[in-house]
């Protein structure tokens, strides 16, 4: 089960709807944060529909072996499910962080994109494009060797 709700927040992540044509316009391609280069292992989800008695979203862990790697080149590659992925990525000016991946016949084989909703050095956070209605997930930093 814990599977299935993974793959599904995932998916609904990384693919958006499709935003109007003035907003697209709208949107430059920036820099990559430095921050956001290296290793990423996930570690659960916050549910967006499920609070704490402080009002604070629900905190879900995994521990599933999923990582993204991204490169100072704007390459990207991800292990899903035993799944390796590759591909490139970009980040506009809104933080949308984009994923065009390369073909793959066991799996994710469309683009997407998401929304950096926090990048320290040491956690990322990704939630869908509609800021209210969607689970964010959660990664922390490898240390690199």
């Amino acid at each position: 089960m814990k599977n299935i709700t993974l793959l599904l927040l995932l998916i609904t992540t990384f693919i958006s709807c499709s935003k109007s044509e003035t907003e697209a316009e709208n949107e430059l391609e920036t820099p990559i944060p430095e921050e956001l280069i290296g290793t990423w292992e996930f570690k659960g989800i916050y549910v967006h529909d499920v609070f704490d008695e402080n009002n604070m979203p629900i905190f879900n862990a995994y521990e599933n072996d999923d990582y993204i790697t991204f490169n100072s080149d704007k390459t990207f590659s991800q292990l899903h499910q035993n799944y390796q992925y590759t591909g490139t990525f970009t980040v506009t000016n809104n933080n949308k962080l984009n994923f065009f991946y390369d073909s793959n016949p066991n799996g994710i084989n469309n683009n997407g994109s998401t929304i950096i909703s926090l990048l320290t050095e040491t956690e990322l956070r990704l939630s869908c494009l509609q800021e209210n209605y969607c689970d964010v997930a959660r990664y922390e930093k490898v240390p690199s060797n």
